[in-house]
């Protein structure tokens, strides 16, 4: 996604985007040293690398959590539209941010900067640490046979997040996918298509009311 891109489907939902222009892998799921279905992303754009490189929310959501160093915990304010068909709400959280994090309780509207990737924590050089997750937020879990965490209900993020107006540079062997259609803004409620009648019948009555007194 581009910086102030904002996507939703036929029925009003939010499409749940990848959160950066540029996608490029730096280590994918199940990696040897802290991931199970995390994935680290360096920073890019079109001349190449880019360090303290921004990132988007991915939908409006709000700030739940600061678990750690450098990581912000989110969760969708409504629910979202998947890659894998579902609609509903999530989770998901950023690490290594070197940068000033939103207080807990921001919300933060889709498209809109929401950090920075860093080297806060544990990191062996600039990158963001990305983890999805359905549903409400939950915490955070040990990973098997590791001293690292993830979120609780963890999701792949290739069945989370669209790859509308993402370059990928490289993205492993991974099933991304693109929306097709929707909507830049809102559709209108079908309520809100139905013609506005003037109640003429009900000023009718009143303007009688007030010639006879």
């Amino acid at each position: 996604m581009r910086q102030f891109d904002r996507l939703y489907d036929s029925q009003g939902y939010e499409v749940m985007l990848f959160p950066m222009e540029y996608m490029n892998i730096s280590q994918g799921e199940g990696g040897s040293y802290s991931h199970d279905l995390a994935m680290d992303f360096l920073g890019w754009n079109a001349l190449g690398r880019v360090y303290n490189c921004p990132y988007y929310a991915p939908c409006t959501c709000k700030c739940v959590a600061h678990f750690g160093a450098g990581n912000s915990t989110w969760e969708s304010v409504n629910p979202v539209h998947l890659p894998d068909g579902r609609i509903t709400k999530v989770t998901f959280c950023f690490d290594h941010d070197d940068g000033t994090l939103f207080p807990i309780g921001t919300v933060i509207q889709q498209g809109a900067y929401i950090g920075a990737s860093g080297t806060t924590g544990v990191a062996t050089g600039d990158h963001m640490h990305f983890n999805t997750a359905i549903g409400d937020y939950a915490g955070y879990e040990l990973i098997s046979g590791t001293q690292f965490y993830q979120l609780k209900n963890s999701s792949h993020i290739y069945d989370t997040c669209y790859v509308n107006n993402t370059v990928i540079i490289d993205g492993d062997t991974y099933n991304w996918q693109i929306f097709q259609g929707g909507s830049p803004t809102p559709p209108v409620p079908e309520d809100d298509k139905k013609p506005r009648k003037f109640p003429w019948v009900l000023y009718a009555k009143k303007f009688r009311e007030r010639t006879n007194v």
